[in-house]
């Protein structure tokens, strides 16, 4: 009886045995010693972690929302007697990182012998079954130095998106991007040596509804409140971290006419500090929101430990103001025959209690290399610039906003001699050693015929009754 519980007990040992010897076989690294004057290796893989995420701003929070993924794609290149493993991968809507290795060789002397993955079309399937096929992108990150070697195989990365074209409506958006799955077309490797071609690479990809803000990742209570100028109270709920973005839920119903908050954004680690323009998005059904994108990359390039700083000290509303001005065709006519010489007129359009408007002139702009008509808008604050709240935008935009009338502010209107409504021009803002300014250009260049020139919804910006300072820090993924 003995003996055969030895004979079953030494075969237990020898199946373990080779088992665990198959798996080193199959894990150990070539005993050859990589040469690092021909290629760049890392030491660790956090090293060449933090090379990608160097190249890829968008690495940093997918890292640390846990959103990088593992890949089971393997495949042998025959020709070469290597593999091809994806290592990584990450997505939002039809974006797709992918960080790829092919195995190293003695041989190897420069990295065009390694097969580099090319790739030049994108096919997707929405939930209906319908397929859409689109040339792609391909971006190989800021200051890309190539590839780099880490364990006996040469890591590359990219990063492709779709170049759709031929989508016109609302709906053919959501049917592209309700797809889950992306289909790179004919990939193909390629080396000093010649191509190799594999069959098409699958990747699953999440939904993504671009008319609608994606799930939330991650929260941090903040439980502050304010008070505007008008009594009016609004309470700061907590920090969203939603994919590449954040905000904070407003627990209070907000009256149209607020556009958005102002404040600071302090960095205590470099002392850095900045000016903070939130813009409030959201309506009853939602909620209310504080976009805060700028204190979410802020967040991302500290450390996990550390504060941020937010401090809150005025509200920006959106008023009924309106004025208008007149451009001769005369001015405009006599700046065509000679653009070097500026015409100054500096005509005092408004000067009331809330805003000083002036009508500059038509001028050269050398330093943003236009031309166009410059005016200058006053409202005075204590410490705070107009180039901080004041954003002009055409009004032609305002049929393009659907949900929200707030984001419909400072808005610029043209209309010519037959009262025409023009829609062919921009608005810049501009810098002179008096004070900052707006330049109206014309992307045909300037019109050739009397104009008027309507600034209207003006925002105005008020001192809250006490500054209040909201510390963040970056929360966890759930």
């Amino acid at each position: 009886m003995s003996t055969k519980r030895n004979k079953i007990i030494i075969g237990l040992l020898l199946l373990v045995g080779f088992v665990l010897y198959t798996q080193y076989e199959k894990s150990a690294e070539p005993t050859w010693q990589v040469n690092d004057e021909n290629f760049v290796v890392m030491k660790d893989w956090e090293e060449l972690m933090d090379a990608e995420k160097s190249k890829f701003s968008d690495l940093k929070f997918a890292d640390h929302f846990k959103l990088l993924k593992n890949s089971q794609i393997s495949i042998p290149l025959a020709d070469n007697q290597r593999k091809f493993q994806v290592e990584r991968t990450y997505n939002f809507g039809q974006q797709l990182y992918i960080l790829y290795s092919v195995d190293l060789l003695e041989r190897d002397k420069v990295e065009s012998d390694i097969p580099r993955l090319s790739v030049d079309q994108v096919e997707i399937t929405s939930k209906k079954g319908k397929t859409f096929t689109y040339p792609i992108g391909m971006y190989e990150g800021e200051g890309a130095i190539g590839g780099v070697v880490y364990k006996h195989k040469l890591y590359r990365s990219m990063m492709i998106h779709a170049q759709y074209d031929n989508i016109e409506t609302e709906e053919e958006w959501k049917e592209v991007f309700s797809s889950e799955t992306l289909k790179l077309v004919n990939p193909t490797f390629t080396s000093n040596k010649g191509k190799t071609k594999i069959d098409n690479l699958t990747f699953k990809v999440k939904p993504h509804n671009v008319f609608e803000v994606p799930p939330v990742l991650a929260t941090e209570t903040i439980d502050k409140s304010l008070e505007l100028f008008n009594d009016k109270k609004i309470h700061l709920n907590e920090f969203e971290v939603y994919q590449m973005g954040s905000r904070i839920k407003l627990d209070s119903k907000v009256a149209m006419d607020l556009v958005s908050l102002w404040g600071t954004i302090e960095n205590n680690n470099d002392q850095s500090h900045f000016t903070l323009n939130t813009d409030i998005s959201g309506n009853e059904e939602s909620g209310y929101y504080l976009e805060t994108y700028s204190a979410l990359d802020e967040l991302l390039n500290m450390n996990a430990s550390d504060h941020l700083k937010l401090s809150f000290s005025h509200s920006i509303h959106r008023t009924d103001k309106s004025y208008s001005f007149s451009v001769s065709k005369q001015d405009l006519e006599q700046f065509a025959s000679n653009p070097e010489k500026d015409i100054k007129r500096n005509e005092v359009i408004a000067d009331d209690t809330d805003f000083k408007v002036i009508y500059k002139g038509i001028e050269n702009d050398v330093s943003n290399v236009e031309k166009g008509i410059r005016f200058s808008i006053d409202n005075k604050v204590e410490n705070v610039g107009q180039e901080d709240y004041f954003h002009f935008q055409p009004n032609y935009n305002e049929d393009e906003v659907q949900q929200e009338e707030r984001f419909m502010n400072n808005l610029v209107m043209i209309k010519n001699s037959t009262g025409k409504t023009l829609q062919n021009f921009d608005v810049m803002q501009t810098y002179d050693s008096e004070q900052s300014g707006f330049l109206l250009f014309f992307h045909e260049g300037l019109p050739n015929d009397d104009l008027t020139i309507t600034l209207s919804k003006l925002t105005k910006i008020y001192p809250l009754k006490e500054k209040i300072e909201v510390p963040l820090k970056l929360p966890t993924a759930k």
